[in-house]
């Protein structure tokens, strides 16, 4: 591993795992926490909403609202959409991989103009 926590790492304890998630630079907790937060926030701050300041007809509007949210996107599959991005994630690593050169004609051109069985041929090819 090329970090350098590594110690900490290797002698990570559960009490330790939360200092140890701070620390680490490449997590995932981190990645997502902003986003996180903000779901949590707003999920609060709706539920809230719904169980103490709407009233009975209010709460039956919010309801139907929801009912309606759910049916709208029923009409459009998830899986159409994730063929979609499957499709375009694919595209973007098949262009970069047919970006890369590849060795073969480069190997062809060295072991042709250095000719040799030798030790020396050998080492420089």
């Amino acid at each position: 591993m090329t970090i350098s926590y590594q110690l900490s790492v290797a002698n990570a304890t559960f009490a330790g795992f939360p200092k140890l998630l701070i620390r680490w630079k490449g997590s995932v907790y981190k990645l997502m926490f902003k986003e996180l937060l903000v779901f949590s926030v707003l999920y609060t701050t709706v539920s809230l909403v719904y169980r103490l300041a709407l009233t009975d007809g209010q709460r039956r509007i919010f309801e139907r609202f929801c009912i309606h949210v759910d049916e709208t996107i029923n009409h459009v599959p998830l899986t159409f959409v994730l063929g979609f991005y499957v499709s375009f994630v694919v595209s973007r690593w098949w262009e970069q991989l047919v970006s890369y050169p590849w060795p073969d004609r480069m190997l062809y051109l060295i072991g042709h103009y250095i000719p040799g069985k030798d030790e020396r041929s050998r080492m420089l090819r």
